[in-house]
């Protein structure tokens, strides 16, 4: 059956971040399945056409959970996906960020993207962050929302894993700066070659600039050093989530050792 114009307007408005609940999309088989496994859906939309046996999986997670999973017409949830080639599953999921001093209170590496505008980029960051074992990610002002459609298809749903808090730059470097056991490096060019780092902190804050901007006052008025990757002269730059997987890499390793 289709969408009513009221549930259609509302999955919208979910979609841009605007709904009065603090809810979010996703979509995607294996995310959708890891979200029911977590208890974070909240409603199941699955395609008319959807293959028989991917429905029933997803069905079935659902009953589980105590969800009942409701088919719409494909074209309807066609519209709200963000791919260009959607699966035909969709799930309203709650949002799971956390108070900025819980998430300051985690021991371990945090990753904080201070004005990361590119929801690929966020979403990406995300995927190595989680990769790597980071304890969380600060997302600052002005940076994608970790659980907008985009950003939560490129991380593959893992910013619902991956512990994060939401606060201007400002609020982060001021909990920060109540946390002595946890310097914040900068992620930028011309900083230590993190291939030579000898050694890193196992409590450290790694900050990601925005694309355009670079890094903010309040971030670098943070910080006590930055690290970045040589590279060859000819080449600019990196992508941003490429760099911050080299580089948190190697620190997680370094700290790892310490540990």
């Amino acid at each position: 059956m289709p969408l009513s114009r009221p549930q259609r307007q509302r999955l919208v408005e979910i979609a841009r971040g605007r709904a009065d609940e603090p809810l979010r999309l996703l979509e995607g088989r294996k995310a959708v399945l890891d979200a029911l496994a977590l208890g974070v859906v909240r409603e199941l939309y699955l395609a008319n056409d959807l293959a028989p046996e991917v429905g029933a999986t997803l069905a079935e997670e659902a009953a589980r959970a105590g969800l009942a999973a409701c088919e719409v017409a494909a074209g309807d949830l066609g519209r709200l996906s963000a791919t260009v080639t959607p699966q035909g599953v969709l799930a309203v999921v709650s949002d799971t960020a956390e108070p900025l001093a819980r998430l300051l209170e985690r021991p371990g590496v945090l990753v904080w993207l201070d004005g990361v505008q590119d929801p690929g980029n966020v979403g990406a960051v995300v995927r190595v962050a989680a990769a790597f074992g980071a304890a969380g990610l600060l997302v600052g002002a002005g940076s994608a929302d970790p659980l907008g459609l985009k950003a939560l298809r490129a991380s593959v749903g893992l910013a619902l894993r991956l512990p994060f808090a939401r606060a201007e730059g400002s609020a982060i470097a001021a909990g920060l700066a109540g946390a002595p056991r946890r310097p914040v490096w900068l992620l930028e060019k011309g900083g230590r070659d993190v291939f030579e780092v000898v050694g890193a902190p196992t409590e450290l804050v790694l900050v990601l600039g925005s694309e355009g901007g670079g890094l903010s006052p309040a971030a670098r008025a943070a910080a006590s050093d930055s690290v970045g990757v040589a590279i060859r002269p000819e080449v600019e730059s990196l992508n941003a989530a490429v760099a911050m997987g080299l580089v948190l890499g190697v620190l997680m390793r370094h700290a790892a050792r310490r540990r």
